[in-house]
């Protein structure tokens, strides 16, 4: 009789065990406390919100929101972003707009006021993003981001701005693929989307530059879907 309860009593103590080790299944994971990280948005008009409500419709109070909430961790956000910025005039402030937060991440997004610069070249332009890097702490993780396309009208004009554009998108792929660096692809994005639905593309933007809410919500996504990763590392 007393093997016998020895018996049950194994098991009744072996299922315990089983249920502390399982009973974890099922819940979201969690995420790994750790100290607290910025994260600086470092570009032009588009980050700066230009064109929409930048309290509530651009995707960088979108990214902010979300970050604020907790639910990645103990996050804060920078906007860093300056209407009619074109890298070089952006070189000027990296340090003090960007370095000077001494950030965990640091997204780069430049390209459209670059590609109508007359004395800017592709090459200058990789030279200038590869300068603001240079200025940051080691510790800062390096996202470049692409831009929207132009939206293109009745004139020549925006279809040769596209053309000259996506050089300069060429070469921030080129840069991010031989120095490791993540990329958020928001120029494929924006022209998958288009090509989806051609006949409504005017509702991505607020005029040929510069997107709509419903522009920065494709935006939005399309961050979120690089950064959720990096920051769940």
């Amino acid at each position: 009789m007393k093997t016998l309860y020895k018996g049950y009593a194994g098991i009744f103590l072996a299922g315990i065990t089983c249920f502390a080790i399982f009973s974890g299944c099922g819940k979201k994971p969690e995420i790994k406390a750790r100290a607290s990280r910025t994260i600086v948005f470092f570009g032009d008009s588009i980050t700066y919100g230009y064109g929409v409500d930048r309290e509530k419709e651009s995707f960088y109070a979108r990214i902010s929101k979300i970050m604020e909430s907790g639910l990645y961790g103990d996050i804060k956000t920078i906007n860093a972003g300056a209407s009619g910025d074109d890298t070089s005039e952006a070189l000027k402030r990296v340090k003090t707009d960007v370095s000077a937060h001494n950030p965990d991440i640091v997204v780069i997004a430049f390209g459209l006021n670059d590609c109508q610069n007359n004395s800017m070249t592709p090459q200058k332009f990789r030279k200038n993003i590869l300068a603001m890097i240079a200025t940051m702490p080691a510790k800062t993780r390096v996202v470049i981001a692409t831009s929207n396309t132009f939206l293109e009208g009745g004139r020549s004009l925006w279809k040769n701005l596209n053309d000259s554009f996506e050089k300069y998108m060429k070469e921030l792929r080129s840069l991010a693929g031989d120095n490791g660096y993540p990329i958020i692809h928001v120029n494929t994005a924006w022209e998958n989307h288009i090509r989806q639905d051609e006949r409504h593309k005017e509702s991505l933007y607020t005029d040929p530059t510069h997107p709509s809410a419903k522009g920065h919500r494709l935006i939005y996504e399309t961050y979120m879907d690089v950064l959720r990763k990096i920051i769940m590392e």
